[in-house]
């Protein structure tokens, strides 16, 4: 399938999906043929989700969004999907066209082999300890199981490694998912997975290389074959398996490249050093792993900004490894180590990216004036990482949140979060915040679609089924909302959020006793004794005297500041007023929130507790000076 002369790049289960649109034109494909022909052994269990993540590829491929005058795919709700543009046979007596199921699948060789041994290799410009060695088991042998006669095709792979390698470099880029590594030692853990996630980051920038969305692999465990089939699923050519273990001040980092087609060991990996030369190590690893794709060439260049210095790249890791705790201590830790990156390297546009992110989340926990100062903090920063490298999507990201969150500019956030969704499609986190967005702007549609995009990029990530129950829930879609509520507490079941998103949702459906025994759960998993008092009480008075009832004693325990917890989630004190049918100061208590330009006030016109407040002219007047359209 072509565009404009060029070949597009379409994973094998959208090819497919297309095939058979193609085949029956106007005509609707039920859901159920649809599972059939694209999953004939019954190997995925989630279908619906699924389906929805295949059509979505598709959609994105062919460019087919919702605001388009003249879509190509129809979606037929709960029954189905058929293709409504026009379609025109071509036949050539001479030449058979190819069908878009011909067009080849990417992959790393066309052999069924393996590359050849590695060699150990030294680092250039590093201490003796830092190293490159092949002599240790590797580590996909916990995961797959190989025949013996792998061993006898190295020496055969070795003649006709050259050849593919080319073929290779002519072909399409190469999916790689990075698996989370497993980390040995103290303070190993947080280390290993920012080490990780730099590295995907950098990896992704060569054109050669597609990498998965750091999630993907999110709650698999070990098992083979479930790795197998979410590679499979996600049209991932190779996985690269880690070890990262750290002793004291020195570290070792161990990587497998295996394919997903077959298993085969491609190439292995073994660095040693300290903590300062890990930018060392990922500048080698780097060059290696392109050197080893493509031995035939010389030089490979990244066009990635480098920073200057060992001690720049070492604090780097170390606010990225405090970025992934998510705690008030820890994201002060993270601005400390980037801004001392910074001082390092003050071209460093990561670091500054960095600080942007940890400057982000802490005005998440923030309330009030700290909320607004770490925002502002938030725009500068990501604002001079932008300015240093404008391919940084996190750059992007970031300010397209401060748009959102602190300017109330719609249409700028919705710009910059394009763009970042733009330069990395694969990362999930940019496709689930331009869906939040595209909610809180009354583009429903668009926001379940962004949603089945980020799924597509991480199936399986708890956070994108959080905010897919919210979404759902906005629109009133109360089946897909239970659905993706179920799946979220099979994945996280001991999650004390996942039970708190499903009351929310669940109170939204009227179901309100099993909103209540799900905010008793989630205040049992965090061990909150007044919090289980208070929906026990709750239970009590909601078969008493029903839903005002209950909301009093929410209204009481937000005066008494007892048995409160997820504040800017459970006790908004705007939506119980308006649950107890004190409409007046609901309305005095919304007025505040857009005068103080709460992060609460962005979700006035998608929270279901103001629904009968949709035509007065006082709520109206708040939603248009927030700037969203409208309920």
């Amino acid at each position: 399938m072509t565009r404009a002369g060029k070949r597009l790049r379409i994973p094998d289960q959208a090819a497919r999906l297309l095939a058979l649109l193609l085949e029956n034109p106007g005509s609707m494909l039920t859901r159920e043929e649809l599972r059939v022909a694209l999953w004939p052994q019954g190997e995925i269990l989630d279908y619906d989700h699924s389906i929805h993540r295949v059509i979505s590829q598709l959609r994105e491929i062919l460019r087919d969004r919702s605001s388009r005058p003249t879509p190509f795919i129809e979606t037929l709700p709960k029954r189905g999907y058929r293709f409504i543009a026009p379609v025109r046979e071509i036949s050539d007596p001479e030449t058979k066209p190819a069908s878009v199921t011909d067009l080849p699948t990417p992959q790393l060789s066309d052999t069924d082999s393996p590359t050849p041994a590695l060699q150990t290799t030294q680092l250039p410009n590093a201490e003796p300890a830092m190293q490159l060695t092949s002599s240790s088991p590797p580590i996909w042998r916990k995961r797959w199981a190989l025949c013996l006669g792998v061993t006898i095709l190295l020496a055969a792979a070795a003649s006709l490694w050259l050849f593919h390698a080319r073929a290779l470099a002519a072909s399409r880029p190469l999916s790689l998912g990075i698996l989370p590594f497993e980390a040995i030692g103290n303070d190993s853990a947080a280390l290993a997975e920012s080490f990780r996630l730099n590295l995907a980051d950098v990896l992704s920038q060569s054109p050669e290389i597609e990498t998965r969305s750091a999630h993907s692999f999110d709650h698999i465990g070990q098992d083979e074959g479930q790795i197998i089939a979410r590679a499979q699923q996600l049209g991932v050519n190779a996985l690269l398996f880690g070890k990262f273990s750290v002793v004291d001040n020195q570290c070792q980092l161990r990587l497998e490249l295996v394919r997903t087609r077959d298993g085969v060991h491609l190439n292995s990996f073994q660095y040693s050093g300290t903590r300062e030369e890990l930018a060392a190590i990922s500048d080698r690893f780097e060059r290696d792993f392109f050197e080893r794709l493509h031995p035939y060439r010389k030089t490979v260049n990244l066009n990635v900004a480098r920073p200057t210095t060992s001690k720049a790249y070492a604090a780097y890791l170390r606010g990225r490894s405090y970025l992934l705790q998510w705690t008030d201590d820890s994201l002060l830790q993270a601005v400390t180590a980037f801004q001392g990156a910074i001082q390092e390297d003050p071209n460093y546009a990561r670091a500054y990216a960095g600080l942007a992110s940890a400057y982000f989340v802490l005005s998440q926990h923030g309330t009030g004036s700290s909320y607004h100062s770490y925002l502002e903090q938030c725009r500068t920063a990501a604002s001079q990482a932008a300015a240093l490298d404008p391919t940084l999507a996190e750059a992007h990201a970031m300010l397209g949140q401060v748009a959102l969150n602190q300017d109330w500019n719609f249409p700028l956030a919705e710009e910059q979060l394009h763009r970042a969704v733009d330069l990395d499609p694969n990362h999930a986190i940019y496709h689930q915040w331009l869906s939040i967005l595209y909610s809180l702007e009354g583009k429903h549609a668009l926001s379940l679609e962004e949603i089945d995009k980020a799924h597509a990029a991480a199936p399986n990530w708890a956070p994108l089924y959080m905010t897919e129950i919210f979404l759902a829930g906005s629109t009133r879609q109360f089946d897909r909302a239970d659905h993706a509520a179920d799946r979220l507490l099979q994945m996280m079941p001991d999650w004390p959020l996942a039970h708190e998103q499903n009351a929310l949702n669940l109170w939204a459906e009227g179901k309100y006793l099993p909103a209540i025994a799900e905010w008793r759960q989630a205040a049992v998993l965090e061990k909150d004794l007044d919090r289980i008092r208070l929906e026990d009480r709750g239970a009590e008075l909601i078969r008493a005297g029903g839903v005002p009832a209950y909301a009093r004693l929410r209204l009481e325990a937000i005066a008494s500041r007892k048995g409160i917890s997820h504040e800017d989630q459970d006790f908004v004190p705007a939506e119980w007023h308006a649950y107890a049918g004190d409409w007046n100061q609901t309305l005095a208590e919304l007025d505040q929130m857009v005068k103080d330009r709460s992060q609460a006030a962005l979700q006035i016109s998608t929270n279901p507790a103001y629904i009968p407040l949709h035509r007065n002219a006082q709520y109206l007047s708040l939603i248009k000076r927030i700037g969203v359209g409208g309920a």
